[in-house]
């Protein structure tokens, strides 16, 4: 579950990216002699390399990112996904003697963050001690951030945990367990990802920073410890979650007509995902979750955790369950003004299932999918897609598609994927055409466009001579003389150097 939804599709958008370190005043320990926190890091430096949504044909010019990889059990490396998501080269380097190697990614799930990578030279690790996953992490907990000076030697921030709560998490689907700390982290290289201990045990991973107003979010031991149980599965697809989306009920006549009197409180269902844990249990979308896996649900959808306190309930899933664990769900139905009944189901919990996603949330591997009819680009909208617009991308993407990602989960259930008509390069066949990219295709000659693949079916049957494709919003059918269509795509291919498969 994620916060207000499952996954969350509108959260505030937090500012993600290298960790902007500024220097200021801060308790530090540094020494020519080696902490014995020196032995449990390394540091990792990928070369990176984002596809090109707009694109999708090219890749964006690489860059690297540099950071701190924790030692943990079984010879294996602990950092987020941010730093070795759709890297094209990992290098490791000891922080004293400089021994390097490069590694592979055994692990990666892009929504909570986190990653476990592998040397291919074992050796590397020769002499490193793994750290131990802290447990007793709370509010008021005095964490050390641990950076590393040039020659290699420890630069300890101290940190403080001011708050522990449910939070969004960069991927923008999802909210997770965060730790946020008052600290004043100093600028410093290799500090992308930079652990933070509590009595020499991982407390969690930094990743982020906002020096305006010296916070740290830090992933916690917690969801660390759950996201390397769960991905040693096979066929791992992330972390439990329900398939539901609420809100809180806000409103006199909304608790009224929700018979949600001073008795009984909750959340509302908002959409269930299409044959999701939650829909498979009979949960419809109007229904007043209650109670969840036997803790009262507030009208905040928070429950009385024994370790954290009041805390959001979808850390119920992400956090205390496993793909395949049964959760208790008390619900009440309304079947008419402050009329209903109140009813028990267990619900099955799943892993993530990007197939779900009419808009899907994250790309799986590096390339893009694309396809061409005429000097028309078609690709399948995504959440990275609206992305290529900047951090302001809820503003500043085209609204038609900002608004059909928000809303995906009205969309009929015959919806698949939703194709979009990308670009219209420059042809006799698109003169006048120019103002109606960016747009989601309703059909094409007739036939009703769910998926990629079924452009490349419709183009086999057009009609009269003629491929006729129909965009929502536009003021009429697009025709394209499919005669020439060939040829158009030929000559677009070798003027751009585009190869003939994506």
């Amino acid at each position: 579950m994620s916060a207000s939804s499952i996954p969350l599709h509108l959260v505030a958008i937090v500012a993600t990216g290298l960790l902007n370190l500024i220097p200021s005043c801060h308790k530090e320990v540094a020494s020519d002699q080696p902490h014995p926190v020196t032995s449990s890091v390394l540091r990792v430096i990928s070369t990176i390399q984002y596809p090109d949504l707009l694109r999708p044909w090219l890749k964006k010019q690489p860059f690297t990112r540099s950071g701190l990889a924790t030692v943990i059990e079984g010879g294996r490396l602990l950092v987020t996904a941010d730093m070795v998501a759709h890297a094209t080269y990992i290098e490791l380097e000891k922080p004293e003697d400089g021994p390097k190697s490069t590694a592979t990614i055994e692990a990666i799930d892009e929504e909570c963050n986190l990653a476990v990578i592998k040397p291919v030279d074992p050796g590397i690790l020769n002499g490193t001690i793994p750290l131990a996953l802290a447990t007793t992490v709370k509010t008021g907990s005095p964490l050390e951030v641990v950076q590393l000076e040039q020659n290699g030697a420890s630069a300890l921030s101290t940190a403080t945990v001011n708050t522990i709560a449910v939070m969004p998490y960069p991927s923008d689907g999802a909210a997770y367990l965060t730790y946020l700390a008052s600290t004043s982290i100093p600028q410093r290289e290799d500090s992308f990802v930079i652990p933070a201990l509590l009595n020499g045990k991982l407390a969690g991973l930094v990743m982020r920073y906002d020096p305006k107003i010296q916070t740290a979010d830090i992933i916690p031991s917690p969801l660390i410890a759950r996201f390397l149980k769960e991905s040693a599965h096979q066929n791992y697809h992330g972390l439990a979650r329900a398939g539901l989306g609420w809100e809180e009920v806000r409103g006199s006549t909304l608790h009224e007509w929700l018979g949600n009197g001073d008795d009984r409180n909750g959340v509302y269902v908002t959409w269930v995902e299409p044959d999701g844990p939650a829909e498979k249990a009979g949960i419809r979308k109007g229904d007043l979750i209650i109670k969840a896996a036997g803790y009262v649900i507030d009208g905040e959808g928070n429950y009385l955790d024994p370790t954290y306190g009041k805390i959001t309930f979808n850390n119920l899933a992400s956090l205390e369950s496993s793909p395949g664990d049964p959760m208790q769900i008390t619900y009440f139905r309304n079947n008419g003004e402050a009329h209903g009944v109140t009813n028990k189901t267990t619900l099955i919990l799943e892993g993530g299932n990007l197939a779900s996603e009419i808009v899907p949330s994250r790309l799986e591997g590096d390339r893009v999918a694309y396809t061409f009819l005429g000097p028309l680009l078609f690709e399948e909208l995504s959440r990275p897609y609206l992305r290529e617009w900047g951090g302001d991308w809820l503003r500043e993407a085209p609204q038609n598609l900002v608004y059909l990602d928000a809303y995906q989960h009205e969309l009929p259930r015959k919806q698949g994927h939703i194709v979009i008509l990308s670009s219209l390069f420059p042809s006799a066949q698109t003169v006048g055409f120019q103002d109606l990219g960016k747009r989601a295709v309703e059909s094409i000659n007739d036939r009703e466009i769910n998926a990629l693949s079924d452009v490349a079916e419709a183009e086999k049957h057009p009609i009269n001579g003629f491929h006729k494709i129909i965009l929502e919003g536009s003021v009429g059918p697009i025709y394209l003389d499919a005669s020439t269509c060939e040829s158009d795509e030929k000559n677009i291919r070798e003027e751009y150097g585009i190869q003939n498969t994506p």
